[in-house]
């Protein structure tokens, strides 16, 4: 009869101490054979971010060897070790001991790596090892402990004391011990819309994919967004996961980071992967089935993101680069006063996209009102993922007589994305009127006295005796002029527009010496717009973009005047950027290009 189910565990006891003790006695006291083994683990693949560990067991009753152990590494780094553990045990009444020793390896690069030349000195013996060589990928999948199988099983499979029913659980048990899939885990950036048009807005996302929980991520490296103005979009404090499906598999999606770019110019730009180290739980499986979660630290790597930005349609007339979808107000406070006193005309040009950098608009004249030129501000906000810009310019305008005007209605041309076409942003026109200055301003007015310009050679008004000392200082005072003009000419390095040019270069060692960089692109941006005026009467509210075919027109070749719409294009990057990480190569080269160029400008 088999009994009782306690009655048969006490019968498989009673065999097994029957057994063990029968094998002590036959075997008698001995000491374990020496042995010298190697492995390398993770193996065959080991991932270029993970670390690979070398084991070098020694067994059969030694303490150690002598001195470190040697070998030599091919496409790895030695990162510590070596590390050491001992274990003393007694197997059929023979005492054992065992040291192991191991060191911790970091792959180089994609390909095969290796640890060959390996020996060990115990004694005087030494024992030369088998190489040991792994694969090394881009990415290693997450893995999971060795599960450790349960003695039990095997002793017990063949018992003939088993019942059918009692063999049935123990495969339902292996069943359920046998190792899952491990998790997948990793970093994916997209970005919308992938082919923009320079100046549009593009949102990049960077999203990670988990079916773990995630303790933490700290970025190692992070894209520099280069040919791009960015703008951060915060996330919240506390990470919500989203449930999402991909290739059949379920994912926790979760937004690590997002910025709102903005294209400089059009071409094929590449965005750097973000590489991170996570802290993830991962499932572990014992011999009683699954237990907690262990912590283990993994390193992942997103994918490049290439954008095509599109180059903008033939512009029309006035477009000064504004991108996105904008609208334009205007004020003018106050439009009732006097003659002689000022008025401010208030321009607000808003929407979505990027404006700061947007010229102010040309305004057109009105007869009898003088016009000074504009105070300007800007800023961003955001609306969701949206950039909102906004661009204030004030204009003072002062009447010189009086009478009924107008101030027309203005205009700025800007590109619409979405529909894909050039629009305009209007403004209303608004009534001015101007009296004439009432009696009270007149008589506080105050009087201006012109006096006559006199050269320091004359004497005094009132010297009536001098009159025959004049003669030779008046003859005298023509060539002091022309050896004047002539000296100027030569200060002048030979043309008309050396102070012009002098300035500039005073302008560009002054920017040497400034700290700020938003500062030093604005010190060289202004200095170029009044070279430029002085010397080809360039007006200094003209966009860059118009520089070449003016320049042009007036015989400067065609490179140079390329290369200075490419100098103001980055002269203008670095002063109204939003965020910029570091600028010293950026102001160092902005300032040598500039001396390089006024060379080449005769």
């Amino acid at each position: 009869m088999r009994g009782t189910p306690d009655m048969r565990w006490q019968r498989r006891l009673r065999v097994l101490s029957w057994v063990l003790g029968l094998s002590l006695w036959l075997s008698g006291p001995g000491i374990a054979e020496r042995r010298v083994s190697v492995e390398l683990e993770p193996a065959p693949s080991v991932g270029l971010d993970e670390l690979a560990v070398l084991r070098i067991k020694i067994e059969g009753g030694v303490t150690g060897p002598q001195g470190q152990p040697h070998f030599e590494l091919d496409n790895f780094r030695l990162i510590s070790g070596p590390a050491k553990s001992t274990s003393i045990s007694f197997v059929n009444g023979a005492s054992s001991s065992s040291m192991t020793l191991s060191w911790q390896l970091q792959a180089l690069a994609v390909g095969q790596a290796k640890v060959h030349s390996i020996a060990v000195r115990l004694g005087d013996q030494t024992y030369r090892l088998d190489d040991q060589q792994v694969t090394v990928i881009e990415n290693a999948p997450v893995r999971q402990r060795r599960r450790r199988s349960d003695p039990l099983d095997n002793f017990f499979s063949n018992d003939p004391f088993f019942s059918r029913r009692d063999d049935s659980r123990l495969q339902r048990r292996q069943r359920r011990r046998e190792p899952r899939e491990p998790p997948e885990i990793f970093l994916r950036a997209e970005v919308e819309p992938a082919r923009p048009y320079a100046g549009q807005q593009v949102t990049y996302t960077l999203y990670l994919f988990t079916q773990v929980d995630v303790r933490s991520v700290n970025p190692e490296t992070l894209p520099t967004f280069e040919g791009f103005w960015k703008e951060d979009i915060p996330q919240p404090d506390q990470l919500a996961p989203q449930m999402v499906q991909r290739d059949g598999k379920q994912f926790g999606r979760v937004v690590l980071l997002q910025r709102a770019l903005f294209p400089r110019r059009a071409g094929r730009h590449e965005i750097e992967p973000m590489v991170a180290t996570l802290a993830a739980l991962i499932p572990d499986s014992g011999p009683f089935g699954s237990l907690v979660p262990r912590a283990q630290e993994i390193r992942r790597s997103s994918n490049r993101v290439v954008i095509d930005v599109q180059e903008l349609p033939p512009p029309p007339p006035g477009f000064q680069g504004a991108v996105g979808r904008l609208r334009l107000n205007a004020s003018l406070e106050p439009s009732n006063l006097e003659v002689g006193d000022a008025t401010t005309l208030t321009l607000r040009l808003d929407g979505s996209g990027h404006l700061q950098g947007i010229p102010a608009p040309v305004l057109p004249e009105i007869p009898g009102v003088r016009m000074f030129p504009p105070q300007q501000q800007s800023s961003e906000s955001l609306s969701g993922e949206v950039v909102r810009g906004e661009r204030t310019w004030s204009f003072v305008l002062v009447p010189e007589k009086p009478g009924s005007w107008q101030v027309p209605a203005i205009e700025i041309p800007y590109f619409d994305p979405r529909r894909q076409r050039y629009d305009v942003a209007r403004s209303e026109a608004m009534p001015l009127e101007v009296r004439g200055a009432t009696q009270h301003a007149k008589d506080s007015g105050q009087t201006i006295d012109l006096h006559p310009i006199r050269t320091a050679a004359l004497p005094a008004v009132g010297g009536g005796n001098g009159n025959g000392k004049l003669s030779p200082w008046l003859l005298g005072l023509p060539w002091v002029l022309v050896l004047g003009l002539w000296l100027g000419r030569r200060q002048g390095d030979g043309h008309s527009h050396g102070a012009s040019r002098r300035q500039l270069l005073k302008s560009i060692e002054h920017a040497k010496e400034e700290d700020q960089p938003r500062r030093v692109a604005a010190i060289l941006e202004d200095a170029w717009r009044h070279f430029l005026e002085d010397r080809w009467q360039i007006p200094p509210g003209t966009a860059s973009p118009q520089w070449g075919p003016l320049l042009s027109a007036k015989g400067v070749p065609q490179t140079t005047a390329d290369e200075l719409m490419q100098l103001a294009d980055d002269l203008h990057y670095l002063r109204y950027a939003p965020k910029l990480s570091t600028t010293d190569g950026l102001r160092s080269e902005l300032i040598e290009r500039c001396r390089r160029l006024l060379k080449r400008l005769r």
